[in-house]
């Protein structure tokens, strides 16, 4: 079993469930306990892994002339490796959304906003070699934004689910809590009894 790449493992466990098609519930919700199973903690170390691993050097070489005659702006290669770095995480979030594991994706989604502060805290502007000194806190934005449209969906995130966000970026995220809390919009007013 453990020779079977993920492809392999799928195919193995579709021809299993359509021979003891029995094992159909428990499958779907040992599927649906595993797509729940997600940490804010575990997704900060992982983004953070994912955008800590960056180096500059990576960036000079998808800048410069190409092979095929253009040139690439070293700017525009930094934006290029970096969103290829956080693309996962924002598939994974979108995915969860699809699915309505909506507690799975707030994790996703606080998570990854807490690596990028984490990251934009130690390295600021200088962060691969300040090419893009907007860029992590604009894939923030991007982040939330996703989150809140449901990954292009139409039905916007409940009133309780922008509260929480909204407590979890004015608790954790100080220095962003402006931009983000403008993002996710104000808090409804309460409407008063008369």
């Amino acid at each position: 079993m453990d020779a079977l790449d993920a492809l392999e493992a799928k195919r193995l466990l579709g021809a299993l469930l359509n021979t003891r098609p029995e094992l159909l519930a428990d499958a779907a919700a040992l599927a649906s306990a595993e797509l729940g199973s997600v940490t804010v903690d575990r997704v900060a170390e992982d983004v953070a892994r994912a955008v800590g691993a960056l180096r500059i050097e990576k960036v000079w070489g998808r800048s410069g002339p190409q092979s095929d005659g253009s040139y690439v702006e070293p700017t525009e290669a930094v934006w290029t490796v970096f969103e290829e770095s956080i693309a996962p995480f924002i598939e994974d979030l979108e995915r969860r959304i699809r699915l309505g594991h909506e507690e799975a994706a707030i994790a996703i989604c606080e998570g990854a906003l807490l690596a990028l502060y984490r990251v934009e805290q130690v390295h600021g502007e200088a962060f691969l070699d300040g090419h893009a000194p907007d860029l992590i806190g604009e894939a923030a934005g991007f982040m939330v934004d996703t989150w809140k449209k449901s990954g292009g969906r139409a039905r916007p995130r409940s009133a309780r689910h922008r509260a929480a966000m909204r407590a979890f970026v004015a608790e954790n995220l100080p220095e962003w809590r402006s931009f983000l809390i403008r993002m996710l919009g104000r808090e409804p007013k309460q409407r008063r009894s008369r």
